[in-house]
């Protein structure tokens, strides 16, 4: 067993996982199309498609659509951020003989017809048109939600919040939703401001991306936000010397989980062969006006090479007082090292780095030093 897979050992990497499953799909998806066609028991072809499904992902979340002879595999993110770079990656590895026959899509999409749209719960029928909302621009660019809806009230706050946000999300879709809204507060008596209808809501947002007061994107992944930290006194660990970082949004619950301790994002997906991680070096030494500009020159070669293979990605990047960083996500771990190692060589001997390596984003976890520079 080499160095490397001493410090980390993995199941069968994500890309390995995902690779296998579009070769098994390509196998069986005429035979879940004859189902999807025939069976009464809609049941039977989820059973089959979930058969499929777990060979990639441990809990996956999907629906299927039929309209005569087009079909359609949606998959959701369940509300995680994170999970969307999993699915995102897994969506542009679909091999395109299925284009002829399936749509293969990401998060659930808005009904066609919101105003249509309506939530059926113990035996009443909860309708879009019903629901009054007030949108709330935010500073950050993103909405909160305030509702009120006499058909809401007998559920109680936390039933009512739960029926709302199902019937928002049929009304915007589950992306729009992880994109733009950043609260939502049902109400118990209706605000005095003039309201919007749930069923109007997907257009308004629409107008405001148009008129540039949203962000013109429903993809959760195309948004990154800033943050500062203060180091404390004693830098004991990797990471306690950030002043400043950069990541992108549906990567921050890792991070926020990493710096308070809880693990379970991490495990999740490293079930799924996916590792979470950064990689860092010691930037000490380069002067101080260049460092940002290395760090960067270094993610783009990165990203470029990795993206290039399929083996991950980088999602965000910080300035640390004695090291950079990079976070990054890994579909292949092994490959992600090699591509790594490669790239940093040149800028170790450049720039005469000390120190270079990568960590797991779990608390007293895994790292792994890579290289350093020699006289």
């Amino acid at each position: 067993m080499s160095e490397m897979e001493q410090v980390m050992e993995t199941p069968v990497s994500f890309r390995q996982r995902v690779q296998d499953f579009w070769q098994l799909f390509l196998e069986h998806e005429h035979e879940l199309r004859f189902r999807m066609n025939n069976e009464l028991d809609p049941s039977q072809s989820y059973q089959f498609m979930s058969r499929l499904l777990v060979n990639v992902f441990t809990k996956p979340v999907f629906h299927l659509k039929t309209y005569e002879d087009h079909y359609e595999l949606i998959v959701s993110p369940d509300g995680s951020g994170s999970r969307l770079y999993q699915l995102a990656y897994w969506r542009m590895q679909a091999p395109e003989a299925l284009d002829e026959h399936w749509e293969i899509i990401i998060g659930v999409p808005p009904a066609e017809t919101p105003e249509m749209a309506a939530l059926e719960l113990d035996g009443r029928s909860i309708a879009a048109t019903s629901v009054q909302v007030w949108p709330v621009l935010l500073a950050d660019g993103r909405m909160g939600i305030e509702a009120y809806s006499e058909d809401l009230l007998p559920l109680g706050p936390d039933g009512a919040y739960t029926a709302f946000c199902a019937l928002l999300e049929q009304c915007i879709g589950e992306l729009c939703l992880m994109s733009n809204i950043e609260y939502v507060n049902v109400l118990e008596q209706p605000a005095m401001e003039s309201c919007i209808m749930l069923s109007d809501l997907d257009a308004y947002i629409a107008d405001l991306q148009m008129s540039g007061q949203l962000p013109p994107q429903d993809d959760p992944l195309g948004l990154f936000t800033s943050y500062t930290m203060e180091p404390p006194e004693q830098q004991v660990y990797l990471r306690d010397d950030i002043y400043f970082g950069n990541t992108s949004a549906a990567a921050l619950p890792i991070l926020n989980s990493y710096y308070i301790g809880e693990n379970a994002l991490f495990d999740e997906a490293a079930r799924e062969g996916v590792i979470w991680g950064f990689l860092f070096f010691n930037s000490a030494g380069i002067d101080a006006e260049q460092r940002v500009n290395v760090r960067g020159a270094i993610e783009d070669e990165l990203n470029q090479v990795l993206t290039e293979h399929g083996l991950g990605e980088c999602v965000g990047s910080a300035s640390g007082y004695q090291y950079a960083y990079l976070d990054c996500i890994c579909y292949d771990w092994a490959g992600f090292m090699e591509a790594a190692e490669e790239v940093l060589e040149n800028y170790v001997q450049l720039y005469q780095i000390s120190l270079t390596g990568f960590a797991d984003f779990r608390q007293n976890g895994n790292m792994y030093v890579m290289q350093a520079y020699e006289e």
